[in-house]
């Protein structure tokens, strides 16, 4: 398990918007060469057959995640990218450390969930 380059975020936004290019790290995209440590070389995953994509949202150190949030998935489905808004109240509890896991339920029902976190730092407004 590895993290994302951390997101620096402030307590009670509301913003930015995400988008994630969800990525296949096994298949090289179109014209690149695989690296298993650049996954601007990895091939976007195909959304066309998923019928859910949600972010769980937890503080470092917990084990229960505070929110789950669903991304909407934008078009072309062939280009792998979500958009994950941010609630009203997702961002109003304490400062600090958190991290975010991607899971993805297909048509058939199976579930997938990206072994790679998102991390998230929270600080307090001025």
């Amino acid at each position: 398990m590895a993290y994302y380059k951390p997101i620096d975020l402030v307590k009670g936004d509301d913003l930015p918007l995400l988008n994630i290019t969800l990525r296949d790290s096994n298949d090289a995209d179109t014209g690149k060469v695989l690296s298993l440590v650049d996954p601007s070389t990895w091939k976007p995953l195909d959304l066309t057959t998923m019928t859910a994509v949600v972010m769980k949202f937890r503080k470092i150190g917990t084990t229960s995640p505070l929110i789950t949030i669903s991304c909407t998935r934008l078009v072309p489905f062939v280009d792998g990218v979500i958009q994950m808004a941010w609630g009203t109240t997702s961002l109003d509890g304490e400062s600090g450390d958190y991290e975010g896991e991607i899971e993805i339920t297909y048509n058939n029902g199976k579930v997938l969930t990206i072994a790679d976190k998102f991390k998230f730092i929270v600080r307090d407004q001025f």
